[in-house]
């Protein structure tokens, strides 16, 4: 039975948890046949009126609290539930430093520079890649996509609108993952949603600095998602002057959805109005690529402290349209992907 609201164990870190009804959550791998994936148009990112907020002062980089990350895992290495240990906040040093060179110190002018390119479809099997797949779900009646990743146990990590409306108390049906999706191929599987997370703030108020959501998916094969595809590590309050290299699908033009897309991008500048405020990078990746991660130390074949996600892909302005912001990723975006990582 569907149980919708503030459930009593999180209501002290305002967030809402959803139940998808089970009937319905079985149904969902059946209902995306080939057909309605390749009709399923991307679910309309938010273009904010206006210009990118220019950056007027040097960039911050004084964290709100004591930085930390969670390990990544390679495919068959994770439990059934994350041990303490990486539960607890590891400590921040000098070699989780990203390798790329450094973000400029006042940002950047827009349009932001940027490197964005489609993913050789050779790695798309390999980790971390095979944590980042694409999200198909129903909402108002209508097939959407999105982009998603593997980040523990069974929690896919996303944007907030990629399971609740914002605003309106909505949350998707139909919702599944597929990771390292490739033009219709599923090299391992459709993982359907069972149960939604997203801040009280985004679900009820549309609050651009928590469009932040996770979605926890059952086993198959008596494998959790994790133990088929790896996981991303995960950090929070980490400094802004990063690298990062950003994942999507997106299905706006010129792209067309049936891909992996990589932007390697340099923070250009922070929008202040939301709260948390939220973080810019330069793109030319498109509606489609909404939740996809923002990798720090972004390292191929290696987990560990290496591959950790530190944003999603959010929203935009319309007359910047090369450029994407995230959330910036604090204690309580962590605490809320500890809820969905805990969660069977």
């Amino acid at each position: 039975m569907a149980a919708a609201g503030l459930c009593p164990a999180l209501a002290a870190e305002s967030v809402v948890g959803y139940e998808v009804p089970r009937k319905a959550a079985t149904e969902a791998r059946t209902y995306w046949t080939r057909e309605r994936m390749k009709n399923a148009k991307p679910y309309p990112l938010t273009a904010l009126p206006g210009k990118a907020p220019a950056l007027t002062t040097p960039i911050e980089e004084e964290p709100p609290g004591p930085p930390g990350y969670h390990r990544g895992r390679l495919p068959d290495t994770d439990s059934v539930l994350m041990s303490d240990d990486d539960f607890d906040a590891l400590p921040y040093s000098g070699a989780f430093e990203p390798r790329e060179a450094a973000p400029a110190a006042d940002g950047y002018d827009y349009p932001p520079p940027h490197t964005t390119f489609y993913v050789l479809t050779s790695l798309y099997t390999t980790y971390p890649y095979k944590t980042i797949g694409k999200v198909f779900f129903s909402l108002n009646g209508n097939n959407f996509v999105c982009s998603g990743s593997s980040v523990g146990n069974k929690a896919v990590l996303t944007a907030g609108h990629c399971v609740s409306e914002g605003g309106q108390n909505r949350w998707a049906n139909n919702w599944i993952f597929v990771p390292a999706y490739a033009n219709g191929d599923k090299p391992y599987g459709t993982w359907s949603a069972f149960y939604f997370y997203a801040f009280k703030s985004w679900l009820a108020n549309h609050e651009w600095g928590r469009d932040v959501g996770f979605a926890c998916v059952s086993n198959q094969n008596g494998k959790t998602l994790a133990q088929t595809v790896g996981t991303l590590g995960f950090s929070w309050n980490q400094s802004r002057k990063k690298h990062w290299n950003v994942f999507g699908y997106p299905a706006g033009s010129p792209w067309d959805g049936e891909w992996m897309v990589e932007t390697q991008a340099s923070l250009a500048n922070i929008e202040t109005a939301p709260s948390p405020d939220c973080s810019g990078v330069g793109t030319s990746q498109r509606p489609g690529f909404s939740g996809g991660p923002w990798v720090l130390k972004f390292v191929p074949g290696t987990a560990g402290a290496n591959n950790c996600a530190n944003g999603v892909n959010s929203h935009f302005f319309t007359e910047s349209p090369d450029q994407i912001f995230s959330p910036y990723f604090d204690s309580a975006v962590n605490d809320l992907k500890k809820q969905a990582v805990n969660k069977n």
